[in-house]
């Protein structure tokens, strides 16, 4: 069963960068802002990545509890697809990003059923509008420092760290916020032109902050 899920992941994740993402209509402002076009995200290297990643990202469906499997399916290949698309064009396009909300609404409501208990269902929603909450007062108060893309990526990111306690959801929204400051500290030291407007994708550190935080989690045995 978690061989068939994990081949649906990636599967799922393919389906979303090769298929859907390269035919998403371009952003009024993309071209002005040294947007990478997404009609260029199919090429060997960049669909190499994505495998790499929604494979890597299948490890979680080796959790002991089943229950939660249907979500981090969800959030390993349709949210996995979306940061790629972050990646390779710092863009997080809202039509992908919607159907992965969509995606994970479904997953959410599965999650209920397997458990019997409405709960963790509770816990998801509300750990995603924390994240929403947090991430629209950092992006207004960032002025540019965060696009609302990553406003719009939070729910996601935050009902995945709800499944870990209120203890999770901090550490997964800190780590993510750590790693996305580093990597911005980073882009900014080796920025090949002074004054650029192309900015840095933070939504794949958003991202990695709940596979973090169940990696601490995990190794610390609890």
């Amino acid at each position: 069963m978690v061989a068939l899920l994990c081949a649906a992941g990636l599967v799922v994740a393919l389906v979303h960068g090769v298929l859907i993402a390269p035919r998403l209509p371009e952003p009024p402002d993309g071209e002005e802002l040294g947007k990478l076009p997404y009609s260029t995200l199919v090429t060997p290297r960049r669909i190499a990545a994505l495998v790499v990643l929604a494979s890597a990202a299948q490890a979680a469906l080796l959790l002991p509890d089943g229950n939660l499997r249907p979500a981090w399916l969800v959030y390993g290949s349709a949210v996995a697809a979306l940061i790629w698309v972050d990646a390779c064009t710092t863009w997080l396009p809202t039509t992908l990003t919607r159907l992965a909300w969509g995606e994970m609404a479904v997953a959410v409501g599965v999650v209920g059923v397997l458990a019997g208990d409405w709960r963790p269902v509770v816990e998801m929603i509300v750990g995603a509008a924390a994240a929403a909450g947090l991430l629209w007062v950092f992006w207004r108060v960032s002025r540019g420092g965060v696009g609302f893309g990553d406003v719009r990526l939070a729910p996601l990111v935050g009902a995945m760290a709800a499944t870990m306690g209120v203890t999770g959801w901090l550490s997964a929204m800190l780590a993510g916020s750590a790693v996305g400051v580093v990597w911005g500290l980073l882009v900014a030291r080796t920025r090949p032109a002074p004054g650029t407007t192309r900015g840095f994708a933070y939504g794949p550190a958003l991202w990695a902050g709940p596979y973090i935080a169940l990696l601490w989690s995990t190794s610390c045995g609890g």
